[in-house]
């Protein structure tokens, strides 16, 4: 490949992303771009890469806006194991997911270049570890730190039984976000342009996705906090080869979400 042409390629691709994650109307031509590119641009150009790159992203953000923005709109009922707030992310990530593995075709890409292989003894335990350390306290410390940007939060925590929905939205929005970010955008742009190129564009799109109309206060710290948690997570991935504790950690910190969207007293 031409280093310069895969570095322009992934100029572009990022902010491409980056304007459909700042612009709602940007998002839906983002789609149809990153999949013209693939389908049009020759094989193992650096823009094809690229453009497969950001697919699976652009398909995140214009499913937010098309349909979680418009349709998902309360009161819901906090315990309903059929809570549409779960299910339409359940949804969202078998389209995201299934996008990615249609992708990893085409460009006779292993799944395991993505990072889903086994994880480490050590991943496992860290995992674990997350599991009981995260989820119980982000319910009650994360509202409290959340005020400043959005405002008082009050979650009903009374019902038990919305774990169940709860999970599902977790699963499928920590398995999707890891697979579209830490796979497949710093995967192949890293194809494209390089390590470096790979890391900091998931990071960048990845903090700018998580913007929106919920802000009461200054989005910028929770977006920079956010890219922040993107870096870190590339480069475990990087160093480990494998998605499984980013997975698990974002599922943990998930789990607060769905009580946010569904399980919210003010």
């Amino acid at each position: 490949m031409e280093p310069r042409s895969g570095q322009v390629a992934a100029v572009v691709v990022v902010a491409l992303l980056a304007v459909a994650a700042l612009v709602a109307e940007a998002r839906l031509p983002a789609v149809v771009a990153c999949a013209t590119g693939v389908l049009l641009v020759p094989a193992r150009s650096p823009w094809r890469w690229a453009f497969a790159a950001g697919l699976p992203v652009a398909l995140i953000l214009a499913f937010g806006w098309a349909v979680a923005d418009r349709l998902l709109v309360g009161p819901f009922e906090c315990a309903d194991p059929l809570s549409p707030v779960a299910w339409a992310r359940a949804l969202e990530a078998a389209l995201v997911i299934g996008t990615v593995l249609v992708l990893a075709v085409l460009l006779r890409e292993r799944l395991a270049d993505l990072g889903l292989r086994r994880p480490s003894r050590i991943e496992v335990a860290l995992g674990i570890g997350a599991i009981a350390l995260i989820p119980l306290p982000s319910l009650y410390l994360g509202t409290i730190l959340a005020e400043p940007f959005f405002g008082p939060i009050e979650l009903d925590l009374s019902e038990p039984l919305a774990i169940v929905p709860a999970l599902t939205l977790a699963v499928a929005n920590g398995t999707m976000e890891e697979l579209a970010y830490r796979g497949a955008l710093m995967h192949w742009l890293s194809r494209a342009a390089g390590p470096t190129a790979g890391l900091v564009g998931q990071a960048i799109v990845f903090g700018l996705a998580h913007n929106g109309p919920d802000f009461t206060g200054p989005a910028l710290p929770v977006m920079l906090a956010i890219m922040a948690g993107g870096l870190i997570a590339g480069l475990i991935v990087r160093r480990s080869g494998s998605l499984w504790l980013p997975i698990i950690v974002h599922i943990c910190f998930d789990v607060p979400l769905y009580h946010a969207a569904a399980c919210r007293l003010i």
